[in-house]
């Protein structure tokens, strides 16, 4: 089945179980009013009432930008929450932003009425217990991720969709050539796959891995429809202090302790059915 109608059809069993907050806010930055020390320009979130919120990321291109500009966002505000989740099987970059946006939101709700507990994280290298002979696979550039490997001194092959970034020396590359994934056995993974609908061609190419980790701030859904997958790794944040994210990310700034770096493993997931059993 497709990635899309999974989560879909997640949020459709969530519904006939819970009563879903209606949304309160929802933030989407103005590029022309950020500087470029603002490190989390890229993101936006949407909040339910009771705090639960989720994050999503808006810098892929231009085009979310452009329909944000003739988009009402108080008319947004009105719209039923489950009715913007589904709007992830929208082909518009905009619908499916604000559509994952509302699912890790949603997401959040679950997490919490199911008293669910989520392991904190230093960092994503220490989670896939990177070895000297491992070949680490990355899709997306994450620059001091690119740093700390290097200095660990692993080869490293890095996919990325922009030919300007394309690049090559003695033990890293950076290539549009997604088949080069095959040569790696751990593999890291931008969550923002799932904005562009690009997680199972990854996945196409990363069977063999040993592990492979999906990750980034966007990475708040309900796990469920990639632990199906080969994805072994949710490395995500969790809003920790609601109206202290939002000030934060309003401001252009860290998000600090507003957020909470989880990890959470297939292995160790209890899964949506189990969650609703164990919801307060």
């Amino acid at each position: 089945m497709d990635l899309t109608q999974e989560f879909l059809n997640l949020i459709e069993l969530i519904t006939d179980k819970y009563d879903i907050p209606s949304v309160e806010k929802i933030y989407i930055p103005n590029p022309k009013d950020l500087t470029n020390d603002q490190k989390k320009a890229n993101f936006g979130a949407i909040r339910l009432k009771g705090g639960y919120t989720g994050i999503f990321f808006i810098g892929l291109n231009n085009e979310f930008h452009e329909v944000t500009k003739k988009t009402d966002l108080k008319a947004l505000l009105k719209e039923d929450p489950i009715k913007l989740a589904l709007k992830f099987n929208s082909k518009s970059l905009f619908n499916r932003t604000i559509g994952l946006g509302t699912i890790n939101a949603i997401s959040h709700y679950v997490f919490i009425h199911s008293n669910f507990q989520f392991t904190p994280t230093k960092h994503i290298l220490n989670d896939i217990s990177i070895q000297n002979n491992d070949i680490i696979g990355m899709v997306g550039y994450f620059p001091p991720l690119v740093k700390r490997i290097s200095s660990m001194g692993n080869k490293l092959i890095i996919v990325e969709l922009k030919e300007e970034l394309i690049y090559k020396s003695s033990n890293w590359e950076v290539t549009m050539d997604i088949s080069k994934l095959i040569e790696c056995n751990k593999i890291i993974c931008t969550s923002t796959t799932l904005i562009n609908n690009t997680l199972d061609n990854v996945l196409d190419f990363t069977q063999d891995a040993e592990t492979f980790a999906l990750i980034g701030p966007t990475a708040g859904f309900l796990p469920d429809p990639v632990f199906q997958r080969k994805v072994d790794i949710i490395g995500g944040s969790v809003i920790r202090n609601s109206n202290l994210f939002f000030d934060r990310i309003i401001q252009g700034e860290r998000w600090g302790e507003s957020v909470l770096k989880y990890v959470m493993s297939k292995e160790t997931y209890p899964g949506i059915r189990k969650l609703i059993e164990f919801a307060k």
